[in-house]
């Protein structure tokens, strides 16, 4: 491994880092194609997974106990279904423009929200809602790897607080990238190498897990919030373009 590509998995690994603990990942979406400058597509994937999750445990335990238990009862069981009803799906749907979907339904909300009132999807805030939501971050992230815009977009509308908003997707993010480590290590994608190669950035890993932390207790509501829209604005560009 040659000093450029140590000094690319460091950038990703502590911009993983960071937003994970300030932001619910949402910057998340970046980090395959950075790494893919250097590694192979299949190599980059492999790579992160180890990666994310110990972003995810690393938040979860900067935020113990903060995250909305009543929301997350039912997002783990609808990202299982989502996962199980893309694979049942996969033949039917049409990867690009389930991408364009999400990209359109990104960039409306953010503008929707930044130039207007901020939305607030009451109908939403219970656990049918959380359920609906769940599945279609299960199902976009098994067929084009964008499930954080659906569940971004959730808690955005819904108006958690920061602490509660990243705290709670920690969890998610956490299980969901857990049943993809499964799937990994079962069709033999993940290698020993691998993962020794995420450990050997896990100091990084809890920098940016710390400056994310304090980034995130900077910042009140209604500007956390504003951030998240300008992110997902940045996020239904992004998935336009690719």
């Amino acid at each position: 491994m040659d000093v450029t590509t140590i000094v690319l998995i460091a950038g990703v690994v502590l911009l993983t880092g960071i937003s994970k603990s300030a932001f619910a990942g949402a910057l998340g979406v970046f980090a395959v194609p950075l790494l893919m400058l250097k590694l192979p597509a299949t190599q980059a994937i492999a790579l992160m997974l180890p990666l994310l999750i110990i972003a995810d445990m690393l938040s979860i335990r900067s935020y113990w106990g903060k995250w909305d238990k009543q929301l997350l009862l039912p997002l783990i069981p609808g990202a299982v279904i989502g996962v199980l009803v893309a694979y049942v799906l996969i033949d039917l749907i049409n990867p690009e423009y389930l991408r364009l979907i999400i990209a359109f339904i990104c960039i409306v909300f953010a503008l929707r929200n930044l130039l207007f009132q901020q939305t607030t999807l009451r109908f939403l805030s219970n656990k049918i809602g959380a359920l609906v939501m769940s599945m279609f971050s299960g199902v976009t992230s098994s067929l084009v790897h964008a499930g954080g815009p659906p569940i971004i977009i959730y808690f955005s509308a819904i108006g958690l607080s920061p602490s509660k908003f990243v705290a709670t997707a920690a969890i998610f993010f956490a299980m969901m990238n857990i049943l993809k480590l499964i799937a990994a290590l079962s069709f033999g994608v993940l290698t020993s190498t691998t993962v020794f190669t995420a450990l050997m950035f896990f100091p990084l890993a809890i920098v940016g897990n710390w400056l994310g932390v304090k980034i995130n207790t900077l910042l009140d509501k209604d500007r956390f919030l504003r951030i998240m829209n300008y992110l997902l604005l940045m996020l239904g560009v992004w998935l336009l373009i690719n």
